[in-house]
């Protein structure tokens, strides 16, 4: 199990140089110091939030020093086109800023017709969703697509509503579903809160925000029950840019 430690850049543990630098331009650019994740010993991560908005830069350990991966920039948990400079970015912050309080919402999702069969895939994960229920007559599950044309498996309960997504791929020739590569899990609180950040990926987690004040809720569990997806994504295979200043 990789080693992950969050800390803020105004402590002092050993930072690589190019790595205070980066941190350094966030904070100058945006008025706010991101935040420095320690993933492993080989890799580190920046982000920055405002907001609705989040920016992330991922370091990973080179023979020639520490090497940055492109900007990536997220709008309420949805990856969006990185502005070309910080002038930009600081300007879209500023026409959202006035829409902080609008509810988040959940998509809302289009009927599976009766005839079609749902992938094995999407029946184990339905399994392990009612196991995880543990047969609650509170919480109601549902499958269905967006607009996207992905499978959505939706579980509603009167505090929140989470929605797991599944992309279909070709694998060695087969046809199969698997998690979506990005936001594959999102929960949106029934007053609009987004949740989807803080479970990060993890189902036990969000499952025990939708369970929240229930009786026999299962407590999160940070370090399983993530939805698998496909491997890779590394920072050489996203496309992103570099914000200029």
């Amino acid at each position: 199990m990789s080693d992950t430690r969050q800390l803020p850049t105004e402590q002092k543990p050993f930072i690589p140089l190019q790595v205070q630098r980066e941190a350094d331009v966030m904070a100058r650019n945006t008025g706010i110091t991101p935040v420095i994740t320690y993933e492993g010993e080989a890799a580190i991560r920046l982000t920055h939030v405002n907001g609705r908005l989040r920016i992330e830069a991922v370091l990973r350990r080179s023979s020639r020093g520490w090497k940055r991966s492109d900007y990536q920039l997220f709008q309420d948990g949805e990856r969006r086109p990185t502005p070309d400079s910080w002038p930009e970015y600081r300007a879209l912050a500023e026409r959202l800023c006035g829409d902080v309080a609008a509810p988040a919402a959940l998509p809302i999702l289009n009927p599976i017709s009766d005839p079609e069969p749902l992938p094995v895939e999407i029946r184990r994960e339905l399994r392990r969703c009612e196991t995880r229920l543990h047969g609650r007559d509170d919480v109601s599950v549902s499958v269905g697509h967006d607009a996207k044309g992905r499978y959505v498996i939706a579980i509603t309960s009167s505090k929140a509503t989470l929605h797991v997504t599944f992309e279909t791929q070709y694998r060695s020739g087969r046809k199969a579903v698997f998690a979506a590569s990005n936001n594959s899990v999102r929960v949106v609180t029934t007053d609009g809160k987004d949740l989807t950040d803080e479970v990060e990926g993890k189902l036990s987690a969000a499952l025990a925000r939708i369970l929240a004040g229930h009786p026999g809720a299962p407590a999160a569990d940070v370090g399983a029950g993530r939805v698998r997806g496909a491997q890779g994504g590394g920072p050489a295979d996203r496309k992103g840019t570099v914000l200029r200043e």
